[in-house]
Formats: structure tokens, sequence, C-alpha cells
């Protein structure tokens, strides 16, 4: 981080703190990811294409998981599944962009390998507040864990795996009291989190502010980093070489308090590959991240 708060003064930008020693131009900068992955456009047209591609070729069962027409979930489920494990995936997009329709590109890897495929569905930042969106996914969980021995999937299973916004959300799911929604106390078994925000008082002093509005008690409660204490499940964190500094430090940070807690599987750090291309190597069957799911669901 130094070096880059170096380069950027020295280039003329103003040296004023405002976070971690950012300035303000830097810390919109490294929230925006179009600087940092010219090909984000492209990317994320690829990720919608595969996703579509998959949907005609092995449609999922849609079911509504809440009373908002936002509040669906696509169950991708090897044909004569029981009692199989299930992966749950909450899609990224800055909590703006991007529905359950652009996750259905890493199904069919875990259909393959006896998986049941989830990809949860929840509503843009345009629509309503954070903690209503966390408040969804926790509610999407809470009914996959009910309903999912009916679609050939085990309750005692559970893994969850999210990119960018998907990989905070999840984070989120993490920290969350499961036993006062009437549940275990252990609900999922594992986490795999690509390129997460775990700390969000960076992001409501970044340029984000324009949309993302918190007050300080729902950063507070919505920062996982903040609710060490309430996580119990292992987890692998993945990261990307040419993604944004503020995203590596936040993967980074987060992934030596888990190790801290016995809770880190493992830190992969993709090298070559930005933001973007990380979300896409989760359809990539030989991949690192690939494998990481695998081990982490013990196929």
């Amino acid at each position: 981080m130094g070096s880059f708060v170096r380069t950027a003064a020295a280039a003329g930008e103003s040296a004023s703190p405002v976070l971690l020693g950012y300035s303000q131009e830097q810390l919109d900068r490294v929230f925006d990811q179009a600087r940092w992955a010219p090909r984000m456009k492209e990317l994320e047209e690829q990720i919608a294409s595969e996703s579509a591609a998959v949907r005609q070729q092995m449609p999922p069962q849609t079911v509504r998981y809440g009373k908002s027409d936002d509040e669906v979930l696509d169950i991708f489920a090897p044909p004569g599944a029981r009692d199989a494990p299930v992966m749950i995936f909450i899609h990224g997009g800055a909590w703006i962009r991007s529905t359950k329709d652009d996750a259905s590109f890493a199904a069919p890897v875990f259909a393959r390998r006896g998986v049941v495929y989830v990809a949860v569905n929840y509503s843009s930042l345009a629509t309503v507040r954070m903690p209503e969106i966390a408040e969804q996914c926790a509610r999407a969980i809470e009914w996959v864990v009910r309903n999912v021995s009916g679609h050939g999937g085990s309750p005692e299973r559970i893994f969850v795996c999210g990119h960018s916004a998907g990989a905070h959300l999840s984070g989120c799911m993490l920290a969350t009291d499961w036993r006062a929604r009437g549940l275990a106390a252990k609900v999922i078994r594992g986490a795999l989190l690509l390129s997460g925000l775990y700390e969000l008082r960076p992001v409501v002093l970044s340029s984000r502010r324009s949309y993302v509005h918190l007050d300080d008690a729902e950063v507070d409660a919505l920062s996982p980093m903040r609710h060490l204490s309430r996580i119990s499940s292992p987890v692998t964190i993945v990261s990307a070489d040419q993604d944004t500094p503020e995203f590596k430090r936040q993967s980074r940070v987060f992934a030596d308090a888990l190790d801290a807690m016995g809770l880190l599987t493992a830190h992969h750090v993709l090298f070559n590959a930005n933001h973007f291309e990380e979300a896409l190597q989760l359809g990539r069957e030989d991949s690192e991240v690939v494998r990481s799911a695998r081990r982490m669901m013990s196929l």
C-alpha cells in the first residue's frame, strides 16, 4: 500500500489521508474496479453468456424463499441426488448489479461431482438497503436448510461461496446467529470467499457512498471483520493478484484473522488474474478455486 501512496503523491495527487493512508482520490480509485480490470465489461458479459448457456442446457428449478419477487433461488440438482453436499453461491456485482442468473456458469462443475448447487438472488441497493439484502441472504440459507432434502441435498452438509459483494454477504452469513432463527448453531460447514470486503468503513468513505448508505451501527453490524467471535466454520480465502489494493488488503487481513483463530484452511492468490477473471475460475474444473471447493466439501 505504501508504494501505491508514494506513486500517487509523486503524480501530484492530494496526499491528505482519509483512511489507511489513502487520499480521497486514491480511496475512490481502489473501489473502482473498471480502473483495475480494463476488460471488466467484456468479462461480465462472458460470465452472463456462459451462465445463459448453462441455464439452457440444464435448466434449474427456481423457487421462492421469501415474499418479494427478488427472493428466489435456483437449484441445480444432480440426477438421483440424495443426501448430497450443497453449495450455496451468493453472486457479486457491488450489491447493485447482477442476479442469480449470472451465477449459473459454475453449476456444472459442482453437479458433475454430485453437489446440489444453489444460486441465491437478492435485491439491488437500487431498491432496498444493505441490511435487507443481508436478511434476504439469511432467509435464503434458512430456506435451503429446511427444504433442500426434498431436492436431494443434505441439510447437514451446507457450504457457502461468494464472490466480491457475494463474499461480503457470505461473511455476514458466517457471523449470523442461526439459533435465533430456530436452526442449529453451526448451519454452514465451510465457506469459500473470493475477493470480498469484510470491513465496510472504507466502502462508505469511498465513491460508493453515492449508493451505499449505512449509518455507523449498520457498518458495524455488516462488517464480518468486527464479528470474528461469531464465526466457527472453516474458511478458504481467494484473492487475485491484479485486483485493487483494497480488495487484496481486506482479503489478507481477514485471512490473517481467521488463521489466528485456527479457521483458515487456505489463502490462495491467483496470479495473472483480475477481479472478474477470478470469478470465472469457479466454472473451470481444473482451477485452484474449484479444487479448493472440492477439498472443503471432502469430494
